[in-house]
């Protein structure tokens, strides 16, 4: 049996496994692996066998780990990451990093500042693979078996290991038409009057607008908003269509700005900026493929933010 062969005949059924075990569901790691449901556990079964003992608890409705099931888990999961890394010594290959890096980030910031670092990065790793899942929402990482997200605003104590990327500046952006129908707001106070535009954050609140007045912060309560969002660009579609008045990172209104369908107002006045950090598992060893793609962003993502 050649060397390759030997390898893989130890490692058949791992992935499958981990899936599993992270999900509790056969047909979402299917999902994730893009295999039959019946595929995954023909595979998680042959690696029972051939361990000798149950790893999973099987029912109609539920799956979850046995005691040893669950000990094999962590070690599997460092092993694997391990083995990962052990190849990519041995071959040495010239063209760098290989396998896949799953990454979780939101729509308007991956498509308005994230694609050109990416970019870079893979021309120095041109057999890399990204998988890009790009939403507004928290997910799981674990349980969707991404293995890197980057996350604007506070977190929750999520057991992360989180690394800063920096701040994005907000501005509160008007469309001229909506200031023909319902009038420029001089003062903030005068926002209580008008018609406010809403991101909801990942834990499903909305964002209330913030100012700075002085030493003062002013917030408006934007539970009533006449608009709610969960996508950034949609809220910025929706102001330049004169729905309403929206405060957002101001690096996703700079088209607007520039052809004039949004103007900003109270410049300079919106308190604070919110934060931008990459997120990735605590609990599990981290791949050198996703080890140098974080440090890679943080390196030339860092206070790029404006």
């Amino acid at each position: 049996m050649k060397n390759d062969e030997r390898l893989l005949s130890r490692v058949v059924g791992l992935e499958e496994f981990l899936r599993v075990a992270e999900t509790l569901s056969f047909v979402r790691a299917a999902e994730t692996l893009g295999q039959a449901p019946s595929a995954v556990s023909k595979s998680v079964r042959k690696l029972e066998q051939r361990l000798g003992g149950r790893l999973l608890h099987r029912t109609t409705r539920n799956v979850s780990l046995t005691d040893e099931g669950t000990e094999f888990y962590g070690r599997a999961r460092n092993w694997l990451a391990e083995l990962d890394d052990m190849q990519a010594i041995v071959r040495s290959e010239p063209g760098g990093l290989t396998g896949v890096v799953r990454i979780d980030m939101p729509t308007t910031l991956g498509r308005a500042h994230f694609m050109t670092h990416l970019a870079t990065f893979m021309q120095r790793h041109p057999k890399l693979k990204v998988e890009l899942r790009m939403h507004d929402n928290y997910i799981n990482l674990i349980a969707e078996g991404v293995d890197m997200a980057i996350r604007v605003g506070q977190l929750s104590d999520s057991g992360m290991i989180v690394r800063p990327l920096g701040q994005i500046r907000l501005g509160t952006f008007i469309s001229p038409r909506y200031a023909e129908i319902a009038g420029m707001p001089t003062q903030i106070e005068d926002l209580k009057d008008h018609r406010l535009l809403a991101f909801v954050t990942g834990n499903g609140r909305t964002r209330p607008i913030a100012y700075s007045s002085g030493r003062r912060e002013i917030k408006l309560d934007t539970r009533n908003a006449v608009a709610t969002f969960t996508n950034g660009e949609a809220m910025i579609d929706a102001a330049i269509a004169g729905i309403g008045i929206a405060q957002t990172p101001a690096l996703y209104a700079r088209r607007a700005l520039s052809d004039g369908s949004l103007i900003q107002i109270f410049d300079g006045r919106d308190a604070g900026s919110l934060p931008v950090q990459i997120v990735y598992p605590s609990q599990q060893q981290v791949a050198t493929r996703v080890r140098a793609l974080i440090d890679h962003l943080v390196e030339t993502m860092t206070d790029t933010w404006g």
